[in-house]
């Protein structure tokens, strides 16, 4: 057969771990797209969530924000309902929605109808563009979908397997939860922390946002909460991202190039530095070091400096970064266990390499068989 990719098996570990920690209620996020996603063998979720759509992954998922809809819409399964955020082609995802047999297609609007605070206190703008806050638009997502499922245990209601919604989800939750779970953020996503160098404090924002879309959102959130404030980055990105808008848009944020540290994760869907600085050249202005790629030195580097010049720290650009950047801002960061950290990114061309020769690799194709097995009953 078709061997497994690294995403698959990782996949079917989580399932396994999910298993075996009798977990109440479990949210997924598909790792690309959606209808052939390792994560759509879920059959009869509680409800779908489609939360955006912007252009990324072209080269997979289509070249329009209509043709990567109707990849993303494979998670819209029979029976079951979808609710889809206000950053969507919601006629072509009505569309899949009716063919494909869902019980409702909802909108953030039809849960909660129409926030005030969204349409004008929340509003961003980058130049001529207005955006809006996606923190707070996740958040309205996250509250919508909450109390459809709320609705659903109060009917009574049965998925496609005939497991009553009461015997697959916890109890009632109150307003107050919901507010409560809502409020709560993961980690680097417009992460506020304070960070002390010679004897000053400094704040620091990690952000995931890794391309042109995310990065609009980060710079006039930015500009919005730190308006009087001088900035200073350290950036990497993935090798699959538009690099030149990415640069354009953080240059678009700083004095001079020589507010920004370009560095290069350890990571083999990393851009290097590079194909960083060609994409962008006026970049060649900026922080880098040929010799040292590693982000804990500019990161260390990029502390000093902004605690000389009383500037924010922005480290963004891609999630490979995050975790080292956070331990040289002090934090105890969990490892990948030997077995991963060989498949993940340890001399390998991709991130989604097929495995299974080592022993260490026979041990997680066994895990993840038995995983396939209990996802099978």
């Amino acid at each position: 057969g078709i061997p497994a990719t690294f995403f698959e098996i990782t996949t079917a570990l989580a399932f396994l771990h999910f298993a075996n920690s009798n977990a109440s209620v479990v949210v997924l996020e598909t790792g690309l797209g959606g209808r052939l996603d390792a994560t759509n063998v879920v059959k009869s979720p509680s409800i779908s969530i489609i939360t955006s759509i912007g252009l990324e992954h072209t080269r997979i998922l289509g070249d329009t924000i209509e043709l990567i809809a109707l990849e993303k819409g494979g998670i819209i399964k029979e029976g079951r309902p979808v609710l889809v955020g206000p950053n969507a082609p919601h006629g072509v995802l009505r569309q899949c929605a009716q063919e494909k047999g869902a019980s409702g297609y909802y909108t953030v609007e039809d849960i909660l109808g129409v926030d005030e605070a969204m349409g004008e206190g929340d509003k961003l703008t980058l130049g001529t563009k207005v955006l809006h806050d996606y923190d707070k638009e996740n958040a309205r997502i996250s509250k919508a979908a909450l109390l459809i499922l709320q609705q659903q245990q109060q009917n009574g209601e049965t998925t496609n397997d005939d497991i009553t919604f009461q015997r697959r989800h916890i109890g009632p939750v109150t307003e107050e939860q919901i507010e409560e779970g809502t409020s709560h953020r993961p980690p680097c996503r417009f992460e506020e922390i304070e960070v002390k160098k010679d004897n000053k404090s400094i704040t620091v924002i990690l952000d995931v946002a890794h391309n042109p879309q995310a990065l609009e959102h980060l710079v006039s959130k930015l500009e919005s909460s730190y308006s009087s404030k001088m900035k200073r980055f350290v950036v990497g990105f993935s090798s699959d991202k538009d690099l030149a808008v990415c640069g354009q848009l953080v240059l678009s944020s700083v004095p001079e190039p020589l507010n920004l540290h370009i560095v290069e994760a350890s990571h083999p869907r990393a851009a290097n530095l590079e194909s960083i600085i060609d994409a962008e050249p006026r970049l060649r202005e900026s922080n880098f070091d040929q010799a040292d790629r590693s982000i804990t030195a500019q990161v260390e580097y990029a502390l000093e400096l902004a605690a000389e010049k009383d500037e924010l720290l922005v480290v963004c650009g891609s999630v490979f970064l995050m975790a080292e950047a956070r331990e040289a801002l002090g934090y105890n960061e969990p490892r990948d266990s030997d077995c991963i950290s060989e498949v993940a990114g340890s001399n390998l061309k991709h991130g989604q390499e097929n495995f299974g020769t080592s022993d260490n690799e026979k041990a997680a194709m066994k895990a993840a068989s038995k995983a396939s097995s209990i996802l099978s009953k």
